[in-house]
């Protein structure tokens, strides 16, 4: 059993975060997450916030995984969440598609 197999969305979007705040590559435990991600049901469970950190995160340390933020697009446009941005989550998300050429 994979310890990140626990995480909930909110944790996993802090943890990735957390490493692109410090500037810490760490390409397995960032591929584990996106794994982690792309679990069946598991993005219907993240918010606003944890779209905005984990498309910020993966942009800062400059990790393009196309699938992973097609994904976070898909669920920004679910369930009226993009009404739900904040101005700093929207311009943190829209960041990051530029920076990764999305």
């Amino acid at each position: 059993d994979n310890f990140l197999s626990r995480f909930k969305p909110q944790e996993v979007a802090n943890t990735a975060w957390a490493y692109a705040r410090l500037g810490i590559l760490r390409e397995e435990l960032m591929a584990g997450l996106i794994v982690h991600i792309m679990q069946d049901g598991f993005l219907s469970g993240f918010q606003a916030k944890d779209i905005a950190q984990t498309a910020w995160a993966y942009a800062t340390l400059g990790i393009r995984n196309k699938a992973l933020m097609e994904a976070l697009a898909e669920r920004t446009m679910q369930d009226n969440l993009l009404s739900m941005f904040t101005p700093q989550n929207l311009a943190n998300t829209a960041w990051a598609y530029a920076t990764l050429d999305i």
